[in-house]
């Protein structure tokens, strides 16, 4: 309840306040710019507000967004990079009812509300992928709700401790607020289009080394976690690499000569800007020089430029995927089933075929890679296990692969290990790879490398995570080329492939277009959850099976030893008759 003393309170401190309802809003919007000091305004609201700016003595509010669900863990790396001023300011943190925090001080001089930091998010009616704020300011014109507003509480010092910092010190919190960004749409040269020098120069494996020579010869350092410092500085940040996209050079120093404040940039345009003193022509045509592009060649891994075929071979090419209604084609071998319990019988459903590829889904510590383990192992021992996996390997073709493009080596290690303990020996078909190290197109010339070199022997894949294929995830383009990377590698090379890839924290959305693509094209779709009473368990589902009926969920947990075990009981049963689901 907001009582007088409240709001004298605050007001003698130097802040203007106003009531507010309990969607945030100003309880009067007529009058709320210029505060509501009279306490009878404030009877029948739901909180109280506080107004930012010269009003207030030019407070301004840094506001961390719990759009996400990790505004406390965006606040402790937040914290880390400012220890020191965070330590010697004191800052009053408030904690929010949606999980968010306020951040307060004054300042001489300040703006108004800013958007420092997004992420991409999946918006439902336009299906496309918008920036959601997940940092942002609260200045000159703006407000924000405040203790003791229900659901409001200060966790860090109290709104009578506001500091006044620097305008030094302000730049240095803003810098570091904004390299928390993910989000930019980088706008492209004329030379930039696809096939000409400068797509190919941002798509080229040894781009970004380039690059960050360069930004070094100009006199940009680099400081850990993709951050950048600008020349002539010595402290804070000045820009990210990497962070927005891997190959965007995101930039929000005002004083970094010749690029601009809160833009990105590409390997193309920053080494025209900075070696080629912004003349992109004269880097393009140094480009055509290296890559050629007068002659048909590959400019990524996954994309071809050509020029077009003559009528001859396209009518050749079209003729070989002609279906004709006279030729029955054969159903692709399955290589997987699950047993399932159903009208008094257990049924073999089908689970993965030769030809196609699946996806499993789930947040962060849902237990993918133990479900993974868990699918592994069963493809290894090409049979039957726990009496629910059933694996049906061709006999000449029963070799299994695992590319781990998102763990270190140990971890990597660990996770394949864990196949070797679960079987209690080294199965001699199955063989993984951590390609963490590498970058997108390379993890892509990597795989196509093996699955070619092994495409007698192996038969099942799983790529975690598939994302790291792509040079970014929310860009269509790339998400084209994964997707028709995986078509290519399951019918050319006649293999199954499983790609693990993370939902976003705030839905249950596959992330990124890349995730949206690789849902729309999948054989079958597997989500996991965590529990919420026990961390050791996550539930499996069948969110989607293409042209057959979905499994029961089951649950998975991890034992004493740290092994995935299935919890089905009813499934595990030998006492029923067993049935093949028909396909």
């Amino acid at each position: 309840m907001i009582t007088s003393d409240i709001v004298q309170k605050y007001w003698s401190l130097g802040l203007a306040t106003l009531p507010t309802k309990q969607d945030k809003s100003p309880f009067n919007v007529k009058t709320w710019k210029g505060g509501v000091s009279n306490f009878m305004a404030y009877h029948n609201c739901f909180g109280i507000g506080v107004l930012c700016g010269s009003i207030s003595g030019n407070l301004e509010c840094l506001d961390f967004d719990n759009h996400f669900g990790d505004a406390k863990d965006n606040l402790s790396r937040f914290v880390d990079e400012i220890s020191d001023l965070y330590k010697q300011y004191q800052f009053p943190i408030e904690s929010t009812t949606s999980g968010g925090f306020h951040l307060l001080y004054r300042c001489e001089k300040i703006e108004g509300n800013l958007k420092l930091a997004s992420r991409p998010k999946y918006d439902e009616k336009t299906q496309k992928f918008i920036p959601d704020a997940i940092i942002e300011t609260r200045g000159e014109g703006g407000y924000f709700v405040c203790a003791p507003t229900d659901g409001y509480e200060f966790v860090r010092n109290t709104i009578e401790h506001i500091p006044t910092i620097t305008e030094k010190d302000r730049t240095r919190i803003i810098n570091v607020a904004r390299s928390f960004n993910e989000w930019y749409e980088l706008k492209k040269e004329s030379d930039e289009q696809e096939g000409r020098p400068g797509d190919l120069f941002n798509n080229d494996i040894l781009a970004i080394d380039e690059c960050k020579k360069e930004l070094e010869i100009n006199g940009w350092y680099e400081l850990k976690d993709g951050q950048w410092r600008r020349p002539n500085k010595k402290e804070g940040i000045s820009a990210t690499f990497g962070k927005v996209s891997n190959n965007c050079f995101y930039v929000f120093s005002s004083n970094a000569y010749p690029f601009e404040p809160q833009k990105g940039y590409s390997p193309f345009q920053i080494i025209s800007l900075l070696r080629y003193k912004g003349n992109f022509s004269d880097f393009a045509k140094e480009l055509a020089e290296r890559y050629g592009v007068n002659k048909p060649q590959k400019k990524e891994y996954g994309r071809v430029t050509e020029k077009r075929k003559d009528p001859e071979q396209l009518f050749n090419t079209l003729k070989k995927s002609f279906i004709d209604l006279n030729i029955p084609v054969a159903k692709p071998p399955i290589i997987m089933k699950i047993r399932d319990f159903e009208t008094g019988a257990l049924w073999d459903k089908r689970l993965f075929t030769l030809g196609n590829f699946s996806a499993i889904t789930g947040k962060t510590k849902s237990k993918k890679t133990f479900l993974i383990s868990y699918l592994l192992t069963a493809a290894c021992n090409n049979g039957i296990i726990n009496n629910k996996i059933i694996t049906d390997l061709p006999p000449n073709k029963n070799g299994v692969v695992l590319f781990d493009t998102e763990q270190s080596n140990y971890d990597a290690f660990v996770t394949a290990n864990r196949i070797k303990r679960m079987l209690g020996y080294i199965p001699d078909n199955f063989s993984a790879f951590a390609i963490r190290e590498f970058t997108p197109m390379e993890r892509c010339e990597l795989i196509d490398f093996a699955l070619e070199h092994f495409k007698d022997v192996v038969s099942y894949v799983v790529i975690d995570g598939i994302a790291d294929l792509a040079n970014a995830i929310n860009d269509e383009q790339e998400a084209t080329r994964v997707v028709g990377l995986l078509m290519k590698w399951t019918k050319v090379y006649n293999c199954h492939i499983t790609n693990v890839i993370h939902q976003n924290k705030n839905d249950n959305f596959a992330t990124g277009h890349i995730g949206s693509s690789v849902m729309k094209k999948a054989e079958v779709i597997i989500s996991s959850t965590k529990s919420d009473t026990d961390k050791r368990k996550s539930l499996i589902r069948c969110d989607n099976m293409r042209g057959g009926s979905e499994f029961n969920d089951f649950e998975l947990e991890i034992n004493d030893v740290g092994l995935p075990v299935i919890n089905d009981t009813i499934g595990l049963s030998t006492m029923y008759e067993v049935k093949e689901e028909e396909f």
